[in-house]
């Protein structure tokens, strides 16, 4: 019997408990969230923070009731006493308070402060309300925490008995807890879209769009269709998203997607919208869409090659390992892999060597790390791949040498992102005076470059190191041989090119000194932005590279058949061949008293 008479006391008592417990809609404009970011206010002092509901904002809610306040701190140090409110006027009487301090059993905390009133307050859709807190700091802090989402009067603030203003910083997280029978059921909001990677589209390609969907009613989503489609148009995707989603969760995700029939334009509209929570037909859709408006879409991009750039010295004792990095990691590309990757090396970063050019020095400004001194810190080995940011935020393109399987993942990344410029060169080549003539060229498919410039540069491959090659720090007493070593550039920061509409042209003579070995040269050219005073936004937009066996030798004929007797044809060893039908190649014609190199086609 006694067992019979607690068991319906135990869950009755059970049932109050959890009634108690139930969540409470959250109302209010800071998209749930609760920040670090904080309006700083000065000396020992009362503030009073606030948002505004208008009956817009209540309507829904008839019938309903306020139970308290969600209040958001930044942080509890200096937080005495929080009192939190509802008023009819921003200086009228509390129609329902509650109060927490220090001394308290609930004490100001970090976050999210859940403070609930003794007894509830009847909600009047047709009134407007003013839900907030006063709070008592013991000294100078920025107490009141504010989201970055605009919206009218979600900011109202007060400090002492001053004058309540609206701050432009967002809206403050401050959230009035409703209970009641006309909450919202199955109900989303889309809190963000925005492209992922790039800001175009490039017409019949794969794009990604990255969102953050809001579960705002009280019951739990299962699902819901995200929607991605062009406003005016019958361009669209669907799509069915799964997984569980309690009220006040957010998730964020991203969408891989085609557009079928979008063409190339100079600036669509996206809209990016979420429906049918639990296959039912939503609540409040007017919060459901975002429009990523002004995207150009493009008919094309080019294929990417890299660019990398490395750093090193003779003095370097790390640098042989570094070289033997690259090395590996070349041994392991295909011909197409290889054929899309220009490395260059710059004699800097660790002091300087018999290699360094004038132009390395001034490179270092990449590294864009000083010592409290203000000393810039340079180090070797060191890399630069399209000289583009070497992390996420990092404030410089320098990264340091990586284990082959990294530094192969690095570029194999790098080398699918699309270009939206293309170049490519032609040129002759003069051994006698040791020049090289080159006509750049190529088009942009958009315009990102604020400054865009063309730099070009001769490298040498198997360049003896000093010393009979045993000057090289770290090569162990081994012969060394240097790899792509700058001999010759065009300019420093390379030079403007000529524009027609969005092709361009560009033209140099460099000269290389008279030790190199041509048949172990390459001409690397590339255009690039400069921002003298950004180091992040010299990005690379597309390069090119040729071994010199790819120019045109200065002087070149097209011969064919001629008169033996006044010809003599010679080739490259000085053995006389037939002038008559000579087979394709290079050779030395000696005709009427002239002697010239010609190519036989």
């Amino acid at each position: 019997m006694r067992i019979r008479i607690l068991l319906p006391a135990i869950m009755a008592l059970f049932t109050t408990l959890l009634a108690q417990g139930a969540t409470s809609y959250r109302l209010g404009f800071c998209d749930g969230k609760v920040t670090t970011d904080g309006v700083t206010v000065e000396g020992t002092v009362d503030i009073e923070a606030a948002i505004t509901l208008t009956p817009a904002d209540l309507a829904r809610f008839s019938g309903d009731s306020f139970v308290g306040v969600n209040a958001g701190l930044t942080t509890k140090l200096n937080a005495n006493t929080l009192t939190v409110w509802v008023r009819e006027s921003l200086d009228g009487a509390n129609l329902a308070e509650s109060t927490i301090s220090i001394t308290t059993s609930q004490k100001p905390r970090d976050g999210w402060n859940n403070v609930r009133f003794e007894s509830p307050l009847e909600i009047d859709p047709s009134a407007t309300y003013y839900v907030g807190y006063t709070l008592h700091q013991t000294r100078t802090s920025s107490l009141v925490a504010y989201s970055s989402v605009a919206h009218p009067g979600a900011s109202m603030l007060r400090v002492a008995d001053g004058e309540w203003k609206e701050t432009d910083c967002g809206a403050f997280c401050i959230e009035a807890l409703l209970e009641g029978d006309n909450l919202p059921g199955n109900d989303l909001t889309l809190v963000s879209a925005s492209l992922c990677d790039y800001s175009y589209i490039v017409a019949g390609r794969e794009f990604t769009v990255a969102y953050e969907v809001r579960n705002v009613g009280v019951e739990t989503i299962y699902s819901y269709e995200l929607t991605v489609s062009v406003p005016g148009t019958d361009i669209s995707y669907s799509r069915t998203m799964t997984g569980t989603m309690a009220y006040g969760i957010a998730r964020s995700g991203r969408e891989t997607l085609i557009l079928p029939g979008l063409e190339a334009s100079a600036g669509v509209e996206i809209e990016v919208s979420v429906s049918k929570p639990n296959g039912l037909e939503e609540e409040t859709p007017a919060d459901n869409s975002v429009t990523i408006g002004g995207i150009p879409v493009l008919a094309t991009v080019f294929p990417r090659t890299l660019l990398l750039e490395e750093f090193t010295t003779e003095k370097c004792s790390n640098c042989p390992g570094a070289a033997q990095t690259l090395h590996d990691m070349l041994e392991g590309f295909t011909d197409e892999e290889r054929a899309r990757l220009a490395i260059v090396g710059h004699h800097e970063g660790y002091y300087t060597d018999d290699f360094t050019l004038p132009c390395d020095k001034p490179y270092t400004w990449f590294y864009n790390n000083y010592n409290s001194n203000g000393a810039l810190i340079t180090y070797a080995p060191a890399f630069m791949l399209d000289r583009t940011q070497a992390y996420d935020d990092a404030p410089t393109p320098v990264f340091m040498n990586l284990p082959v399987v990294s530094f192969s993942e690095k570029l194999a990344e790098a080398r699918e992102v699309p270009a939206l410029y293309s170049i490519s060169f032609e040129g002759t080549h003069d051994t006698d005076s040791r020049t090289v003539n080159l006509k750049v060229s190529g088009e942009r498919v958009l315009d990102v470059m604020e400054n865009p410039r063309v730099t070009v540069y001769l490298v040498e491959d198997n360049v003896m190191a000093t010393g009979n090659g045993l000057g090289q720090a770290g090569s162990l007493g081994r012969e060394y041989y240097h790899q792509h070593l700058v001999r010759a550039y065009n300019a420093t920061w390379g030079e403007a090119p000529e524009w027609d509409g969005d092709s361009y042209t560009y033209s140099c003579t460099l000269e290389y000194p008279e030790v190199c070995k041509t048949d172990d040269m390459q001409v690397v050219a590339f255009i690039s932005n400069y921002d003298e005073d950004n180091p992040v936004n010299c990005e690379v937009g597309n390069t090119a590279w040729s071994s010199f066996a790819g120019l045109t030798p200065l002087g070149v004929a097209q011969v064919g058949a001629a008169d033996d007797a006044a010809t003599m044809l010679y080739d490259l060893s000085g053995r006389r061949v037939s002038a008559l039908d000579p087979a394709p190649g290079i050779y030395v014609l000696r005709s009427g008293g002239e002697t010239r190199k010609v190519l036989v086609r």
